[in-house]
């Protein structure tokens, strides 16, 4: 949330726990942090801007960062296919994470602004899930983000512009790369970005206390390389891309999400998420984003959980299948979402779900099929 993203996330302990660390090596072994923990409001957050209804958004200033605010993200998450038909999800998301720096040391290194980037690939044919994770501090030209040209970097990680469009369009090069696998895409809105909630104002709880600011490019078009051990795989598809910022994006009692971004066979999307409590209902929010760009409100009538995953190595039980039920002035809209491999866990410095789904159900009487990525967090 992106995205749901997944992707998903930024704190004031991974600014504590990075601070501490001179190196840039992956976070394995950190001690893993709740969800709910890091991105919850708190004393420490209070010292940075809110998310407020009455903000406009600028572009091309909103794709860079917002260092006020306590974390962000930019969120890229795709369905593709290679030329002869094999099927591949990706995730490539880059943190922004800022923190009290420390006055008693006086270097380069001394810094209020730390990053973090994760990358998976879900390759579906070999039922192979594999994912990496980097980090480093806003210091030295290591990591940080340009508004003109756009690029977000992180080491040799990057979503750079390869071409100048609309203020309000982007078309950029992905490139990261893990143990053994990378990714090379280049990916382009086809239009303006869809503003989420209100206007870009989108509010996470019944009391409006947790919000952020939230706007997505859910249709680029994509086209490049993924590299599996060796073997380079030539691939196109639809990549959806989520832009968030926020300084509180859950209350204390709110214990996670799952959230769904979807594309369908009509050509319209839908982004749906739900953010759970201890104790209460959750908070649901769904939007229908029709092919002509317009957005219609959804009423979730419900988002129900079909079956679970567990985790070999965590023992962390996921619910892999869900059911989602909409109110729309089309009439009922009615899904089932399943993951296209079970083993999509994101285990690094906090675990979470974020994985390629397909989509089969009704919009009406009408059948509809198509694919998407799922995110769920807070589940221990």
């Amino acid at each position: 949330m992106n995205r749901v993203v997944i992707g998903v996330i930024c704190l004031f302990m991974i600014g504590f726990i990075l601070m501490s660390r001179i190196d840039n090596q992956y976070a394995e072994t950190e001690p893993v942090q709740s969800v709910s923990s890091i991105l919850s409001d708190s004393t420490s957050s209070r010292d940075y801007d809110y998310a407020q209804p009455d903000v406009v958004m600028q572009f091309p200033g909103d794709h860079g960062a917002h260092e006020n605010f306590r974390q962000e993200w930019w969120y890229f998450t795709g369905n593709l296919k290679s030329q002869e038909g094999r099927e591949f999800g990706y995730q490539l998301t880059f943190f922004r994470f800022a923190h009290a720096s420390r006055s008693e040391i006086q270097n380069a290194w001394n810094t209020d602004q730390t990053w973090m980037a994760h990358l998976a690939v879900s390759d579906i044919q070999s039922n192979r899930f594999q994912f990496a994770q980097d980090m480093s501090r806003q210091s030295l030209g290591l990591a940080g983000v340009k508004i003109k040209p756009f690029r977000v970097w992180l080491n040799n990680w990057h979503a750079a512009e390869t071409e100048p469009l609309d203020s309000d369009r982007l078309a950029l090069h992905l490139h990261a790369e893990g143990d053994g696998f990378s990714i090379d895409l280049f990916v382009k809105s086809q239009s303006a970005p869809v503003l989420q909630g209100m206007n870009g104002y989108s509010q996470k709880s019944h009391t409006g206390k947790s919000a952020s600011h939230y706007y997505s490019y859910p249709d680029m078009e994509t086209s490049g390389q993924i590299r599996i051990d060796g073997e380079t795989f030539e691939v196109s598809g639809t990549t959806w891309m989520d832009r968030e910022w926020s300084s509180a994006l859950l209350e204390a009692n709110q214990i996670g999400w799952d959230w769904f971004a979807l594309h369908l066979d009509t050509g319209d999307k839908i982004m749906a998420f739900q953010i759970r409590q201890e104790k209460g209902d959750a908070y649901r929010y769904a939007v229908l984003i029709r092919p002509e760009r317009q957005t219609i409100p959804l009423n979730v009538i419900n988002m129900n959980p079909t079956r679970n995953w567990r985790s070999p190595k965590t023992k962390i039980d996921y619910p892999i299948g869900w059911e989602l039920n909409f109110h729309s002035e089309q009439g009922t809209i009615s899904l089932e979402i399943n993951t296209l491999i079970p083993n999509q866990e994101m285990d690094l410095l906090f675990r979470y779900y974020e994985g390629a789904v397909q989509v089969h159900g009704q919009i009406g009487s009408q059948d509809i099929t198509g694919r998407g990525y799922m995110e769920l967090t807070g589940y221990n």
